[in-house]
């Protein structure tokens, strides 16, 4: 065993195991949960390929292990984050007629989706990210979708130039500073506008040296969840920047007077409030992740494997990749391999490895053109943004001689996964000392109403008849996080009860207990 491995927190190694569980992709759903899951699914979606956070707005990560090895994400794997609830289908069912406003130009006016396909057309190869990818390894459990890896994507965008629409237009304002679009979700009745419209602003030069208006995603007409039938695309800058279902651009002095924009995706400490003084988040850093070996699960036979991923960096590309067996005790050089489709695509990375049997922490360290290198670790901030610290996003791999890849299920896999943490921190768990842990008194009693009144779970003793059953569930920290901020019922009003310390202590209780 790697001596890397003892310097490893219990927490981390718990919460790596956990979240490597094949990110429980299917969780152990029953056959009715599955159904009604699949029915919010749009674009070709499969369950399978996701862990939903939200389904009003939508909120879909994709399944580390559903990528793929090429560089392009295919619209069925595409992740989906939504700030809002979608506009109404009938908005794609008549394209061309969709209307945007040009303003902060000489002549003011309105374009069409057809007008814009006469304008010179082209196509770039991006990455789209969430501002929150990777939220879920911050220790302070920031609020939030609870994103992995899986909030990002890399798509080929076809569409025309903001600077060529801004001169059919006449040219922009002298005193333009930004470009600043709003999108097209319907708004709930009685809110104050400003306080929930998707409307952003980027630096002016942004927009006119490479920011584009977008109809089509990877060759097919761009689907209404991921922001047809036009939406901005901001190369290299985080998702919030690239607005949905755009109903407006302009070239404006001021930034946008919205909450999104003023107060909201702003870099801070944790505790502070949001404002203009906090850096906004614009260009994405260097960042690299591993999904796999070859087409194995995260637990395989002995012998020669492939590791792949992916890596970018905003407006910069890739210049190499480096990859570690052991935690980062030691580090390899990883092979570029497919095309480089520009600087603000991802490159795809491989390393061919013997693995022996024994317990793999994986992680892999990017550096890009400019030579950024991707840190260890990234500090925390109040809403969990901007995570590219290596450590974290490691994957953790178990290489048995008995346990066939082909024949490992999730729950195998998160079963081992579990041990391996215990095996590598010297902690055993036993059942004996659960009633004095602190998740479990927060499950049997302390809170109002406590855990155990709706839901079975073993070691607690409990068996409560309106939730799923815990044991049969057998749900990751993923989940669990995401049931407590966003569930239904009692949840979000029971975790508003619980400090951050609880929250993490309640997680690893019944990831520890559940099932075993």
């Amino acid at each position: 065993m790697s001596t890397a491995w003892k310097t490893l927190s219990r927490r981390r190694l718990l919460k790596a195991a956990t979240l490597n569980a094949v990110a429980a992709a299917c969780l152990g759903l029953p056959a009715s949960a599955l159904a009604a899951v699949k029915a919010l699914l749009p674009a070709g979606k499969q369950p399978r390929d996701f862990i939903e956070h939200n389904a009003q707005p939508l909120a879909l990560e994709t399944a580390r292990n559903a990528y793929g090895q090429g560089p392009i994400t295919p619209i069925s794997q595409f992740f989906v984050r939504n700030n809002l609830p979608m506009p109404q289908q009938s908005v794609v069912n008549s394209r061309p007629s969709w209307r945007l406003s040009v303003e902060g130009v000489k002549a003011s006016g309105v374009i069409t989706l057809d007008d814009l396909k006469t304008l010179p057309t082209t196509t770039v190869a991006c990455v789209i990210q969430c501002s929150g990818n990777g939220r879920v390894f911050f220790e302070h459990a920031p609020s939030g979708s609870p994103w992995g890896v899986g909030a990002a994507g890399c798509a080929l965008w076809t569409g025309v130039r903001v600077s060529d629409v801004f001169d059919q237009f006449g040219g922009i304002s002298p005193d333009a500073r930004f470009l600043t679009a709003t999108g097209g979700e319907p708004l709930p009745a009685g809110i104050d506008p400003s306080t929930v419209a998707v409307e952003r602003s980027v630096p002016i030069a942004k927009g006119l040296n490479d920011c584009l208006l977008v109809w089509e995603m990877n060759g097919e007409p761009l689907p209404l969840v991921h922001g047809g039938p036009v939406r901005l695309l901001v190369p290299g800058y985080f998702g919030v920047n690239q607005v949905k279902w755009v109903q407006r651009i302009a070239a404006t002095s001021d930034e946008s007077d919205r909450k999104i924009q003023q107060s909201g995706y702003r870099m801070r400490a944790v505790g502070e409030s949001g404002n203009k003084s906090h850096p906004s988040m614009y260009r994405m850093p260097v960042k690299s992740w591993i999904n796999g070996l070859g087409d194995k699960n995260d637990i395989t036979r002995p012998g020669k494997h492939q590791l792949f991923g992916v890596a970018f960096s905003g407006e910069r590309g890739i210049d190499h990749v480096d990859i570690s067996l052991d935690g980062g005790k030691g580090w390899q050089r990883a092979q570029l391999y497919g095309p480089d489709l520009g600087p603000n695509a991802w490159r795809t990375f491989q390393l061919e490895v013997d693995l022996p049997a024994g317990d793999y922490y994986l992680v892999s360290r990017a550096t890009d053109k400019l030579g950024e290198r991707q840190p260890r670790y990234f500090p925390a901030n109040q809403r969990g943004y901007g995570h590219n610290g290596w450590f974290d996003h490691g994957l953790t791999v178990v290489v048995s001689k008995t346990l066939a890849s082909a024949g490992a299920t999730p729950v195998a896999l998160a079963e081992r996964g579990t041990a391996v943490a215990t095996e590598i921190t010297g902690r055993k768990h036993d059942a004996a000392d659960d009633e004095n842990t602190l998740g479990n008194r927060l499950f049997v009693e302390t809170t109002n109403p406590p855990c155990g009144v709706c839901h079975t779970l073993e070691a607690a003793r409990t068996r409560g008849v309106i939730g799923p059953n815990l044991d049969e569930l057998r749900p990751n920290a993923h989940r669990i996080r995401a049931a407590l901020a966003q569930g239904v019922g009692a949840m979000p009003s029971y975790a508003e009860q619980l400090t951050a310390a609880e929250i993490e202590a309640l997680v690893e209780f019944i990831t520890l207990s559940a099932g075993r």
